[in-house]
């Protein structure tokens, strides 16, 4: 082998190796949202932990409102969170709306457009909608069976009108 061809090879070698290194850091690096000195190593080794996987998911559908986004339920940190979707929106202009649970799967198939009025004793709520739109997250507390629930409702208390819905798919 000639002294170029060696000097060729240990180039080749050490950019790949390099090139490994920096996917490697790239793959791994924080965000810049703040300074580096605020930055911590269990910061960074927490970011790297996978999420736990979905134990249900789904997107929405439309009820009385135009609705766009999905949701999923998974465990994450030994709570049981339901995440709505960065692409999550339903009717901004309407009021008191809710997330709720239903034990069936078409949970709008006994009411009546265009409202979609839910019967009392026919949903379980979880808790107000965060925002009408954008990702958000909400633990659902033990005391809601999962298993007994079919599907997701946005839904507005005040005019008993059902934005969207979901069914809950594992």
């Amino acid at each position: 082998m000639s002294p170029l061809n060696g000097s060729l090879l240990r180039r080749s070698v050490l950019t790949v190796v390099t090139a490994s290194a920096l996917s490697t850091m790239a793959l791994h690096a924080e965000p810049l949202s703040r300074p580096f000195s605020d930055r911590t190593v269990p910061a960074i080794t927490a970011q790297m932990k996978p999420k736990g996987m979905a134990m249900a998911q789904g997107s929405f559908r439309k009820a009385e409102a135009p609705v766009s986004g999905g949701f999923s339920i998974s465990e994450e940190g030994g709570k049981t969170v339901l995440t709505l979707s960065g692409d999550f929106k339903t009717n901004d202009m309407a009021p008191d709306l809710w997330v709720a649970f239903s034990p069936s799967a078409t949970p709008l198939a006994m009411s009546k457009a265009p409202a979609y009025p839910l019967k009392p004793g026919t949903y379980t709520l979880l808790t107000k909608l965060q925002s009408s739109k954008g990702a958000q997250r909400y633990v659902i507390p033990a005391s809601i069976d999962l298993k007994a629930q079919k599907s997701v409702l946005i839904w507005c208390q005040k005019f008993n009108a059902t934005m969207a819905w979901a069914p809950l798919k594992p």
